[in-house]
């Protein structure tokens, strides 16, 4: 009975106990495989992202490296800027040029960058919102290069480019990936006028092959869809049809595990069985439960001959807490759960036991993971890697390493790298390198290696050594890449960096490196440094009539011609265009230079002979010298392009010496000039106004409208320190036709004052002959309908008037029916003017101030002030004394007829508003 008893209390719970452990850990252990075998599909996902990844990484650094030349290579061309429009494929764009060279259709830029490997690159313009490519070694489906192409408007790229930012990722070219680089192309303000485009195409064969070897249970397979569905790689096992339509309708018993790869736009996956997992997970469970059957009898034995050690031993614990620790080992579950036991028992003798097992699984994990990795890297990477152990003999390769070397892994095995020639130029490099450094040292450089087949290459190497973690020495292992080409590739680069492409000149960057050398030379040897600037007189007509092709021909026969007529020393350059640089050194006066000048200048004067035809061409050359001008390298070129200027402005074919203060004269000049073009926008124009008067009466007759502008910077500027500059000009026609416009409105207010006097108004020469003048006259005075015409009296000077008489008597004829008066001013300051007084038709005659001025002491001024007037009274013209200064000159011309005046002697000019002041409050008795 104690038997039975003792079975019932403590053996029949315990097998029931087991009976009930081994059952549900069979469950768990189903679903822990049902698990496992998921949570391996997402491995298996990570690890086709990792290989994507990586291959983008590897080739992000060559897009980088290929988008930095491309761009080094443009600066040596010049600043990017927009140069009106071009016609590309029939359609009118924007004419992207760097410096004064279009880029339009040339391709020896993005050529000469991408001519390793399966790059390509692009040069866009921005025309609207769109980018267009204009020079590009993109093919079409058809192998035509994809000139005037737009980049994809839905596409990645554009929205960072529109917004002035780059952009890198994987972009679709053709169906192919391309690890693809963009760049925003701004002009000298900043504002994107383009792009750049550099892509590499990405070697996916490596990745391919290993796909199609992945499967996945029994069906299983491995899949890669870019972003428009469509299949990009498959497993071996798998017919893609049948992959498509299983990853495409979801098909009802299959598992579909997906991964995103954001960098590629692609989306992995694995797909399996569903009735496949449940059989494998089954048959991972005939272990376990074996597993528990013996452990259902191991309990049993326990349970008979452990009574004593459980009765002598403290458990620690609820003996159910005991048993479910247990199972939770025994599930493979070794993560914490809170369970606490006292020190010196079971139960904290198997937690301690437990997060051991844990510390060692989870290490086991990620050594595992990291040599997944680094095994896949080692395989795929493109640059050789070599191990050696320690006694610098190799023990291991990778696939790059065969294809570099030429060696194959089985003959490189054993070997040190020299024998297999690394860094053949430096004896004994690896032997010194390994017992010099002590296994500490790392190395890296250039070396020149010697291929199996004899031939040499350049290679980029990185050796390193390896330690334990307790810092013991294990191996050391090596990087290295064939950079030969990229090598020659850079020497073409900066070649084109720093040469013109035409001529094979230096271009602008080279010269002034050269320049800012030879200064720094010559600052010590008391040297004289001539810096020339040449500009062609008559190139431009040959280019536009013989075209192109011939002009860049005769270019080249002209830099050669230079060449021959230059010492070694001298230096020769392409600024753009039709425009050249000269050096000259070696001598210590001026003189000697115009004598080299003046060969140049016959030299480039002698007739060109290309295709049947004779061209001569002739140039202006300026120049400066240093140190008489001691300026920056900038400047003196600049200088120098100044004396060109003035050479070329003085008839051409010639050469001029830079004249520092002329120089000075004619920016300021040109910056007033330029300054014009703002003054009628932004209102700087003022009109004031001088009254004219009848000495006899006192009444004030009319207002001489006269222009002055309020400079910005140099105040109040009178007609004669502007007008000059833009006589000849539209510029003039636009000033006269708003002085007119503002006189007759000042004349409206002066009536609706109560005023009744004309407003005097002076035209010039140019724009008096211009073709649209009476129109424009008649259109002006139909805006002031309320002002009767004959109020506006025009003022022509008398050189005006005689230049083009016929032509001049016309117009006044025709601008005398729309009612309007006009004058002759300066009267008497021409040498033929009394000869055409009869024949003009104007209404009245302006004695010019000098004759005034004179006419108290000097009886020829007097005698001419007196004819005037005389012939004025015969035909019937009214005559006005300008400059009138005192009350004799105003009394002396009242006795010899003339009562009308105009001067300082009535008023001096005034701004408008003051003119109604100043009339209301005249005194009459001035004089």
């Amino acid at each position: 009975m104690k038997r039975l008893a003792f079975f019932k209390r403590f053996l029949l719970p315990l097998l029931l106990v087991g009976l009930l452990a081994v059952l549900s850990t069979t469950v768990y252990m189903f679903t822990l495989n049902m698990r496992a075998i998921e949570d391996q599909a997402h491995h298996k996902t990570r690890e086709l992202a990792y290989l994507l990844a990586m291959a983008k990484s590897l080739v992000g650094e060559r897009v980088a490296s290929s988008m930095e030349l491309l761009k080094k290579s443009s600066e040596g061309r010049g600043i990017p800027n927009i140069d009106g429009v071009i016609q590309l494929n029939n359609h009118a764009i924007p004419n992207l040029k760097f410096g004064r060279e279009s880029q339009t259709n040339q391709s020896s830029l993005v050529d000469g960058v991408t001519s390793i490997g399966n790059g390509t690159a692009t040069l866009f313009v921005k025309h609207g919102d769109a980018f267009i490519r204009i020079a590009t070694n993109v093919k079409t489906k058809n192998s035509a290069r994809a000139i005037g192409t737009q980049l994809d408007p839905l596409g990645k790229a554009i929205h960072y480019l529109s917004n002035g930012q780059a952009f890198y990722g994987v972009v679709d070219i053709l169906g192919e990936p391309y690890i693809s680089g963009y760049e925003p192309m701004f002009d000298g303000q900043g504002k994107v006028i383009g792009a750049w485009y550099v892509g590499y195409k990405v070697d996916v064969t490596a990745l391919e092959q290993a796909i199609k070897k992945w499967d996945f249970l029994d069906t299983g397979f491995a899949a890669i869809r870019d972003y428009n569905q469509h299949l990009r790689f498959v497993s071996e096992r798998t017919q893609a049809p049948d992959a498509q339509f299983i990853l495409n309708q979801s098909r009802f018993g299959w598992k579909i595990i997906k991964k995103n790869i954001p960098d590629w736009n692609f989306d992995a996956y694995i797909a399996y069985p569903i009735h496949e997992a449940y059989l494998k997970s089954i048959g991972n469970l005939y272990p376990i439960l074996i597993l528990g059957g013996v452990f259902g009898c191991v309990l049993a034995l326990l349970a008979l001959h452990g009574i004593k050690r459980f009765v002598l031993t403290p458990l620690g614990g609820d003996p159910e807490m005991a048993s479910q620790l247990v199972q939770r080992i025994a599930q493979g579950d070794l993560s914490e759960d809170g369970t606490r036991a006292p020190p010196d028992t079971l139960i904290n003798n198997m937690l301690i036991m437990r997060a051991r097992l844990n510390e060692m699984v989870t290490e086991i994990k990620v050594n595992a993971d990291r040599l997944r990795v680094s095994s896949s890297v080692f395989e795929h990477a493109h640059d050789g890697i070599f191990i050696t152990d320690l006694k610098a003999e190799i023990i291991e390769v990778n696939p790059a390493f065969s294809v570099i070397t030429g060696y194959s892994r089985e003959e490189a095995m054993g070997k040190n790298p020299e024998v297999l020639g690394f860094a053949y130029q430096i004896e004994a490099f690896f032997s010194q390198f390994f017992e010099s450094t002590d296994h500490q040292g790392e190395w890296r450089g250039e070396v020149w290696n010697l291929h199996q087949n004899g031939e040499t290459y350049v290679a980029w190497l990185d050796v390193f050594p390896v330690h334990s973690k307790s810092g013991e020495f294990q191996h050391y292992v090596g990087l290295f890449a064939d950079i030969t080409q990229a090598k020659e590739q850079q020497q073409s680069l900066e070649h084109l960096a720093y040469h013109d492409a035409l001529t094979k000149l230096p271009n602008r960057i080279l010269f002034s490196n050269r320049l800012q050398k030879i200064l720094a030379h010559v600052e010590r040897t008391k040297e004289v440094v001539a810096i020339c600037y040449i500009d062609l007189d008559d190139f431009k007509p040959i280019n536009d009539k013989f075209g192109h092709e011939v002009g860049d021909q005769l270019l080249v026969m002209l830099a050669e011609r230079l060449q021959e007529n230059l010492r070694k020393q001298d230096t020769i350059a392409r600024l753009g265009g039709d425009e050249f640089a000269l050096l000259l050194s070696g001598q210590h006066s001026t003189i000697e230079y115009t004598h080299t000048l003046d060969r140049i200048l016959e030299a480039i004067e002698t007739p060109f002979h290309i295709a049947q035809h004779q061209f001569c061409i002739s140039a202006s050359i300026g120049y400066t010298v240093y140190p008489s001008d001691k300026n920056p390298p900038d400047t003196l070129l600049r200088h120098a392009d100044h004396a060109m200027y003035h050479a070329k402005t003085h008839g051409g074919k010639q050469h001029h010496l830079f004249d520092l203060q002329l120089a000075q004269l004619s920016r300021d000049k040109h910056q007033l000039k330029e300054d014009m073009t703002l003054a009628l926008k932004e209102n700087q124009l003022k009109l004031y106004f001088q009254p004219q008067i009848n000495v006899r009466t006192g009444q004030v007759i009319g207002m001489e409208a006269l222009i002055r502008w309020l400079h910005p910077q140099k105040g109040l500027l009178m007609p004669s320190e502007f007008l000059p500059l833009i006589e000849n000009t539209h510029q003039i026609v636009e000033i006269s036709e708003w002085v007119i416009e503002q006189a007759l409105i000042e004349l409206r207010s002066w009536r609706e004052a109560g005023l009744t006097m004309y407003v005097a108004v002076n035209i010039a020469a140019h724009h008096l002959i211009e073709k649209s003048f009476e129109h424009q006259l008649s259109d002006t005075l139909s805006k002031f309908s309320d002002i009767p015409p004959h109020f506006l009296n025009l003022e022509i000077t008398e050189s005006a008037a005689i230049g083009e008489i016929a032509k001049v008597t016309h117009i006044i004829q025709q601008c005398k029916k729309l009612g309007v008066t006009f004058a002759i001013d300066d009267f008497g300051a021409g040498y033929s003017s009394l000869t055409y007084l009869r024949r003009l038709p104007v209404d009245s005659i302006k004695i010019d101030r000098s004759f005034i001025n004179g006419m108290l002491v000097d009886s020829e001024d007097l005698a001419v002030v007196t004819s005037i007037i005389t012939l004025c009274k015969e035909f019937k013209r009214s005559v006005i004394a300008e400059g009138v200064e005192s009350a004799d000159h105003a009394n002396k011309l009242v006795q010899l007829g003339c009562d009308l005046v105009q001067g300082h002697r009535v008023a001096k000019p005034m701004p408008a508003h003051e003119v109604v002041e100043w009339v209301q409050s005249h005194s009459p008795f001035i004089f």
